[in-house]
């Protein structure tokens, strides 16, 4: 299983458990700096140093507790039943002799509420029965009035709604309840004796998750309505993670990058100090510096990637050649300590393309940024503009790095996906950026392709609406 395709939880708690590991190995480092140092403010920074760690460990632990997520215990072998079995049992057996169908043991503990509503008695009596014996609470209605009445009182977990029924018929009271956003989540399913084509679309369209007809199978309904409850369930389940994601972008927002900076801050001053401190520590205070440095950068990235996944773009008309060359100048630096040249051809005519004026700078950033990373010393990376057919503008990063293998292709684009190439000059990299800028072009209604052989480098193509 790929990392794109695990659960957020484990994701997560599989970072936080690196992070903490990473943690743990630097505060070993500063323990060592302030008991075997001989002067007194580097003595005092490391344990300040050595606090903030502590501080933040604690933090680390407490969110690797929070997404250890346990797994569900298996079901034991008595509560399992053949599914011929279930299809062969008879509607009055069932109300008769309740254990006939046995209770799934989450069933029994989570008692969902069903909300049936029928103008027939009999109806409400033999669904009610049925059930009631699987361990569900039912509650009954014999119109849409008093339907609402009972929503207003107890919001039910399902509805079973009957569509002809005197009054307001059953696709009316599925438009009204799903118009108000406290039962719009509720799954409706509709049981009816009409099986006319067009309303059973129209019932489907109007909000309903299921339909059924009847007479209808009783092993068939109840599985109906225990797959649309496990549905509920896990949509449920997903809103509570996404919380749970939310909260863990505040605390590194907040509290993580806090801790970090001052981390670093001491750092910054104890590497102002290696003259006063013994030859062989030196080392354990660089290595400090750029530790903090990398978890720094991975914080930021995250932020970035989880702030693309949800992005709101402004596209308008943005002259492509001017980003490009804002782009190269802040970038000038990084090149030039690995020797690589930069080499901008430009058209003579402005190119001007649909995008976010703070999406598409981030876009050529990271992907600048990953071209000077990957590339050798003394090459070169080439960057293009230009205008394409049907209405398209184009911009291209082409480097003489190591290319991109099969595998590369098929995990480039994915959240933490670490490809077979590694950075020249030990550069740090989080497995996020390339996961960015597809966010973020796509956001912009853009394409992004990739051409490459393994050896001969990358050359990596941004297509855009071109503005009219």
């Amino acid at each position: 299983m790929t990392e794109e395709s695990q659960p957020i939880g484990q994701i997560i708690s599989k970072h936080v458990h690196d992070v903490r590991n990473s943690i743990n190995c630097l505060d070993l480092e500063a323990v060592l700096l302030g008991e075997l140092s001989t002067d007194s403010e580097v003595v005092g920074t490391a344990r300040r140093m050595s606090a903030e760690l502590v501080q933040l460990e604690a933090m680390v632990k407490a969110l690797q507790y929070k997404f250890a997520l346990p797994a569900p215990p298996p079901l034991a072998s008595g509560d399992k039943l053949p599914l011929s079995q279930r299809q062969t049992v008879d509607l009055e057996t069932a109300v008769r002799q309740p254990a006939a169908y046995p209770v799934p043991p989450r069933e029994l503990a989570v008692r969902e509420t069903i909300l049936i509503i029928d103008d027939q008695e009999r109806n409400l009596q033999l669904l009610q029965a049925l059930l009631g014996a699987i361990g569900h609470e039912v509650i009954t209605a014999t119109s849409g009035r008093q339907a609402f009445e009972l929503l207003t009182a107890c919001t039910p977990d399902m509805i079973l709604l009957d569509v002809l029924m005197p009054g307001m018929n059953g696709i009316d009271v599925c438009r009204k309840i799903k118009e108000d956003r406290r039962w719009k989540d509720l799954p409706i399913i509709f049981l009816s004796a009409a099986d006319d084509k067009n309303l059973i679309v129209e019932a489907l369209e109007c909000g309903g998750v299921d339909y059924v007809t009847k007479p209808f199978n009783k092993a068939e309904l109840l599985s109906r309505v225990r797959t649309h409850l496990a549905l509920r369930r896990a949509r449920e389940e997903l809103r509570n993670l996404a919380e749970d994601k939310d909260e863990l972008l505040g605390i590194l927002t907040h509290d993580l990058g806090n801790h970090l900076a001052a981390i670093h801050l001491n750092a910054i001053v104890l590497k102002k100090q290696l003259e006063a401190i013994p030859a062989p520590f030196a080392p354990l205070i660089l290595n400090i510096v750029r530790s903090t440095e990398l978890m720094a950068k991975f914080v930021q990235e995250f932020l970035a990637n989880q702030s693309a996944e949800r992005i709101h773009v402004q596209n308008e008309s943005l002259e492509i050649r001017a980003i490009l060359e804002e782009a190269v100048d802040r970038h000038a630096i990084l090149a030039e300590a690995k020797k690589i040249k930069l080499v901008v051809e430009l058209p003579d005519q402005l190119i001007h393309a649909q995008a976010d004026q703070q999406g598409l700078p981030c876009v050529i950033d990271n992907l600048l940024s990953n071209a000077i990373k990957f590339s050798p010393v003394e090459t070169s990376i080439t960057l293009t503009v230009g205008l394409g057919p049907q209405e398209w503008t184009y911009f291209t990063i082409s480097d003489e790095g190591p290319g991109f293998t099969a595998e590369d292709k098929g995990k480039m684009f994915s959240r933490y996906g670490r490809l077979s190439a590694r950075p020249t000059s030990g550069e740090p990299s989080t497995g996020l950026g390339l996961s960015i800028v597809k966010r973020l072009v796509e956001a912009m209604n853009g394409r992004i392709v990739v051409n490459s052989k393994v050896g001969e480098g990358a050359c990596i193509t941004v297509r855009l609406p071109a503005a009219i």
